[in-house]
């Protein structure tokens, strides 16, 4: 049974303010031509601010971990993108599973952080992922099925990518919980376009509605994690150039502020007819990263309920809306 749902931003986990400042910076310098029409907003996130930014994250990661204790899943359902890791431009389907008997990864320290990391082999449960991809099937979802993980793109031989990696050791730092990822194509761009299909979001809400109702007979206790957003744009918002094709023209560090905010007050309330049309109007604030609210749309979905949202920040310096919530138990 699938009863404990959770989402949260995929960055911003361990990082401290300099890290912060280093990783605007490495941005900054493939573009020192936009130096000079910064945000006013990275004025005002002072390192003072962003030490209050590291302590709330910090909590609000610990009232999930918190949840998962008390919740005792099975499996975790891990939903989320892949962004050239697993998949390369040879195939990037728009819903895709892992049944393998076999997963493993990086323990990544920090996102984006060079330093090397120790592999960490997951638990896994492939007789239930295969039995999802089958119930997911007859109820019209045609699901790519990774039988063995063979990472085509950056990852190679680190396996999987940091939807999973940055996110598992901060509800479950002794790896014990098995884990089945579920993968959505989000926003992966190139040469100014989309590699197509982009589920809608009324299909990634089906898609969970679809889930629960597979796993309702299962005697596990399940819970399904949302890993990304909020709002943010590709490559922390760069010019779009005839060589870089880049899905956005936003500024360097934007943040959707009002985008976040009224989805995460679309969760709370429910309101599922809201989020449902979300990409209906396609503009620059929704394209990109944002692309990653429909992990949260799918586990709303799956949920059926109203959400519990902990925290969010506009973090101006990440690139990005850091946003945490969870659907407890019935």
């Amino acid at each position: 049974m699938l009863g404990l749902g959770l989402a949260s931003t995929h960055v911003g986990m361990t990082e401290t303010p300099d890290s912060w400042r280093a990783g605007f910076e490495r941005r900054l310098a493939r573009w020192p031509e936009l130096r000079e029409s910064l945000p006013l907003q990275l004025k005002i996130e002072t390192d003072e601010v962003m030490e209050g930014y590291q302590q709330r994250v910090a909590a609000a990661f610990k009232v999930l971990r918190e949840q998962v204790e008390a919740y005792k899943p099975d499996a975790i359902i891990m939903v989320g993108d892949d962004q050239h890791e697993i998949f390369d431009h040879s195939n990037v389907p728009a819903l895709a599973i892992v049944t393998a008997e076999e997963l493993w990864g990086a323990h990544r320290v920090a996102y984006g952080s060079s330093e090397e990391s120790p592999r960490v082999d997951y638990k896994t449960n492939p007789e239930l992922a295969r039995y999802i991809a089958k119930g997911l099937l007859k109820k019209g979802f045609d699901l790519a099925n990774l039988v063995t993980l063979v990472p085509r793109g950056s990852t190679k031989e680190k396996g999987l990518g940091h939807m999973i990696t940055g996110l598992v050791p901060m509800v479950d730092p002794e790896y014990k919980i098995p884990i089945i990822p579920l993968y959505i194509n989000e926003y992966f761009a190139h040469h100014n376009d989309y590699y197509l299909p982009l589920p809608s979001a009324e299909r990634c809400y089906d898609l969970g509605v679809a889930l629960a109702e597979v796993l309702a007979d299962r005697p596990e206790r399940i819970a399904i994690y949302a890993s990304g957003g909020l709002s943010h744009p590709a490559s922390g918002g760069v010019p779009r150039t005839a060589e870089g094709g880049l899905p956005n023209n936003l500024p360097l560090g934007y943040v959707d502020e009002f985008l976040d905010r009224w989805f995460l007050d679309c969760l709370e309330r429910n309101d599922s007819d809201a989020i449902k049309k979300l990409f209906i109007v396609d503009s620059e604030s929704v394209r990109a990263g944002s692309g990653e609210l429909r992990a949260w749309i799918t586990v709303a979905g799956a949920m059926g309920r109203p959400a519990k949202v902990l925290d969010y920040m506009a973090h101006w310096h990440q690139v990005c809306g850091l946003g945490y919530a969870y659907w407890p138990p019935n």
